[in-house]
């Protein structure tokens, strides 16, 4: 005869894995999602650990989770989209709990399709176009590399770049 409190129980954890794994795909309908931060949504819907994970594991199965392609997309999705600098990149799939083995791998995919020299490249053209043909003063120049490095990108690549773009000359041809 079958225990009634063992087949209760099993009642509570199918439903509270429907719910959980119902919530989980509400979430991943809107964009996809790491693993992290799907688990992290749970716990703050008050989803117990053992259903978590349970949930989770059954996500991974169908195919609805995967970090490593996640952190590829998302990375490439800055690097080329918002032309974002590796830093940056980085540090946003830390944010989004994406396991620091895989954010390597996410970055690199990405800059096979645009450099980080290139997509400075671009926000420099992109900066100094319109007027002075192409000249920048030091003013600007400062302002630029402001941008450039809140961006993500090095300072070493930002200050050579930054180098190559003539300056106004000021002063005018006697120096005064």
């Amino acid at each position: 005869m079958p225990d009634k409190t063992t087949d209760r129980a099993k009642e509570i954890a199918n439903r509270d894995l429907g719910h959980a794994l119902q919530k989980a795909y509400r979430l991943l309908s809107l964009r996809a999602h790491s693993t992290g931060e799907v688990a992290k949504k749970l716990r703050e819907k008050g989803v117990p650990p053992l259903v978590i994970k349970e949930a989770l594991e059954k996500l991974q199965d169908l195919k609805y989770l995967n970090d490593a392609y996640f952190a590829s997309q998302w990375a490439r999705h800055l690097a080329v989209n918002k032309l974002w600098g590796n830093k940056k990149i980085s540090a946003s799939l830390r944010t989004k709990d994406v396991p620091t083995d895989l954010i390597g791998a996410a970055i690199e995919t990405a800059r096979s399709e645009m450099t980080e020299e290139e997509a400075v490249d671009l926000l420099l053209k992109k900066k100094t176009a319109g007027g002075k043909d192409g000249r920048v003063d030091i003013k600007e120049k400062r302002t630029i590399f402001q941008s450039l490095l809140a961006r993500g990108f090095p300072a070493g690549l930002i200050l050579k770049k930054i180098g190559k773009i003539p300056e106004e000359d000021i002063h005018g041809e006697n120096g005064q």
